[in-house]
């Protein structure tokens, strides 16, 4: 009972860790039993705010911060939701809504702005837009970026800036930040009224942002002396400008799936690629079960994929190896997958969807002429998952594999 205990808590913890790392931070202050969340004036002496709710803000309809300036330091922070953002976000945006109420009579255009530190050094995101009193809400997205030759990120809603200008430490306090902080200090009088909201990082908005989010799934054998995990894009780019640490050193495209074949935690990365360099990476921390107990996970027959399996089967039909003589769009496919083929002559064609232990779930034959032709298969009843498509033409078999993403 007792060891039952600890596997209970030991996959408890594994799946709370899992959890909580997979969720980027977003504070919408619409808890009505505690709207502030870990937001709090900054310490003595430069916590000089009042702070209250206000509903609706236009752009979402929901309750919103409001933060009045005192006389002195004026500083309202959250020091635990948005720790070391770089280490888990980067490549996405820090977004935020922001309204002006009052600016104490600075009787010019102000640019909102927020402050992100790493507990001795600070840069500030200042937004291009501009807002008066009453002009309205705005939505703003500072990238959680490195700095590239010496110049800090910018994009076409602002700039980060910092004084002097250091790049080294600039990327220290985007990989390690512990402190996200704004103030409605703008004059030296003390009349200053500004709404926050919707402190939320998520995946940059526009052509050409960086996405690496991924959902982790795995499959313990039922012996337990196995674990085979996959990840799946939440992004509409390419697979192949990623790739996966799987935690244990090992290191691949997102198209292959990987064996656990030790029980423990791991931290899983995938990162977005521009040219040689990562662009973005996102990391979750999973849990891998013990084996059960009389299995042997050194033995080779338990820890063989399903996949390779597959594939093995098929080379084995073939005699030779594998060649593939289409291409399958898209990959990962939903609800549809065409199957594109550029053949010498025309005849029939068997097409097989098969899961990871073989089965095969689509079975379909045509006739095909010469040049370039598309078939549709629909694939709305497969689930999430990996699945291998075979084609045969009169005796040659090609297979693939097929990412189902929901």
């Amino acid at each position: 009972m007792v060891r039952m205990y600890f596997l209970a808590l030991y996959l408890l913890l594994g799946s709370a860790l899992f959890t909580a790392q997979n969720v980027p931070p977003c504070s919408d202050f619409n808890d009505p039993s505690n709207p502030y969340g870990n937001w709090a004036p900054a310490p003595a002496p430069n916590g000089n705010v009042s702070v209250g709710i206000g509903s609706p803000n236009a752009l979402d309809g929901s309750p919103y911060l409001i933060i009045k300036d005192k006389s002195g330091g004026s500083w309202y922070q959250n020091e635990k939701d948005y720790q070391y953002l770089g280490k888990h976000f980067l490549g996405q945006c820090i977004y935020f809504d922001f309204y002006l109420e009052n600016d104490s009579g600075y009787g010019m255009p102000y640019h909102p702005y927020i402050v992100l530190s790493d507990g001795t050094n600070s840069a500030s995101f200042v937004a291009n837009v501009t807002v008066t009193p009453g002009s309205g809400w705005v939505r703003i997205k500072a990238p959680i970026q490195l700095s590239s030759g010496g110049v800090l990120p910018s994009n076409s809603d602002g700039a980060w800036t910092m004084s002097p200008v250091n790049a080294a430490a600039f990327d220290n306090i985007i990989m390690n930040s512990q402190i996200i902080a704004v103030s409605p200090d703008i004059t030296s009088t003390q009349q200053e009224v500004v709404y926050f909201d919707n402190f939320c990082v998520k995946p940059c908005e526009g052509c050409n942002e960086c996405n690496s989010n991924f959902k982790f799934q795995s499959t313990t054998s039922t012996s337990g002396n196995y674990t085979i995990g996959q990840v799946f894009l939440e992004s509409t780019n390419s697979p192949s400008l990623y790739k996966v640490d799987w935690g244990d050193g090992t290191i691949t495209d997102v198209m292959t799936s990987h064996t656990y074949t030790s029980a423990g935690s791991y931290t899983v990365c995938v990162a977005q690629y521009e040219g040689d360099k990562p662009k973005c990476k996102t990391c979750i921390s999973i849990c891998i079960p013990k084996p059960a107990e009389g299995g042997d996970a050194k033995n080779p027959a338990y820890v063989k994929s399903p996949l390779n399996e597959v594939r093995d089967i098929a080379r084995a039909e073939t005699g030779s190896t594998i060649q593939t003589d289409y291409t399958l769009v898209p990959n990962p496919a939903k609800n549809y997958v065409d199957v594109i083929t550029n053949l010498s002559k025309s005849g029939p064609v068997s097409i097989k969807i098969m899961d990871a232990s073989g089965k095969v779930l689509i079975n379909r034959s045509e006739t095909i002429s010469t040049g370039r032709q598309s078939i549709r298969i629909t694939t709305e009843k497969l689930i999430q998952g990996v699945y291998i498509v075979e084609i045969q033409l009169e005796n040659k078999i090609s297979s693939q594999k097929l990412m189902i993403s929901k």
